[in-house]
């Protein structure tokens, strides 16, 4: 398929080209996203652990250290020198039933076949199962920018993102909220439920601060009024933050 060849090229390309509030190019937040999974009440222990669009795999030393038995998959096998399998969301290479909790960190947007790789979520995930997804969120203001600058043609479509210095991405899709919870109920996952993440509240509603002609006297004072801000603005509105994280169950048999 023409995008996937065209998502690999571009990842080869530009291995340190991550966008997540998690980290991903020198490593992972880990405090952040051991209370990101501890206030969505997944644990890992015991449990196979399949990360699915890992980069890097650096959420492998999270859940291991809760116990967990960790398997990374990913499109591009030349992003780290640890063992991981490389394979398609859309086509995953393992059986039914194979892992009790699956992790996609910031990856499904550039999906191509967002409906595919959903259905082949909940057949590797055994009854019960638990899915954990971090994704960016368009359902704001950077939504808005967004449409605008791919449809004056400004940027190419599925290209335009608010982090990076307004760096083109590679399918970078405009997934919000609604589409995110129709996708997955579709595809039959239950108890959906997200939230957003303080400190980017400022990229949802005000993009710009990340603008390369941002002044950086200017881009300094509204992030830091963001991250007095952005807290109390996520729990009245979460879409306002860029990225939301999601809990989705499989259902129980019988």
């Amino acid at each position: 398929m023409t995008e996937n060849r065209a998502i690999q090229e571009f990842y080869t390309r530009h291995p340190r080209m991550v966008s997540s509030p998690f980290g991903g190019v020198e490593g992972i937040n880990l405090p952040l996203f051991e209370s990101v999974l501890a206030r969505l009440n997944i644990d890992c222990h015991g449990k196979r652990v399949l990360d699915v669009g890992c980069g890097r795999g650096f959420s492998q030393a999270c859940v291991e250290a809760q116990g967990g038995h960790y398997t990374g998959l990913d499109f591009v096998v030349s992003r780290g020198g640890f063992p991981l399998v490389q394979g398609d969301a859309a086509a995953l290479p393992f059986p039914d039933s194979a892992f009790d909790v699956l992790l996609c960190i910031d990856a499904s947007e550039h999906f191509p076949e967002p409906e595919k790789a959903a259905s082949e979520f909940l057949r590797v995930l055994k009854p019960g199962g638990v899915y954990f997804l971090s994704a960016p969120n368009y359902g704001n203001v950077a939504g808005i920018v967004k449409f605008a600058c791919e449809a004056l043609g400004w940027y190419e479509k599925h290209t335009w993102a608010p982090f990076g210095r307004w760096q083109p991405q590679e399918l970078e899709q405009p997934l919000t909220a609604r589409r995110v919870r129709t996708l997955y109920r579709n595809a039959g996952f239950t108890g959906i439920h997200c939230f957003g993440y303080g400190l980017e509240a400022g990229l949802g509603i005000c993009p710009w601060i990340d603008h390369p002609r941002m002044p950086e006297a200017v881009q300094f004072r509204l992030q830091r009024l963001f991250r007095a801000l952005g807290p109390a603005l996520v729990r009245l509105w979460p879409g306002s933050s860029l990225h939301l994280f999601w809990r989705m169950d499989v259902p129980a048999k019988g």
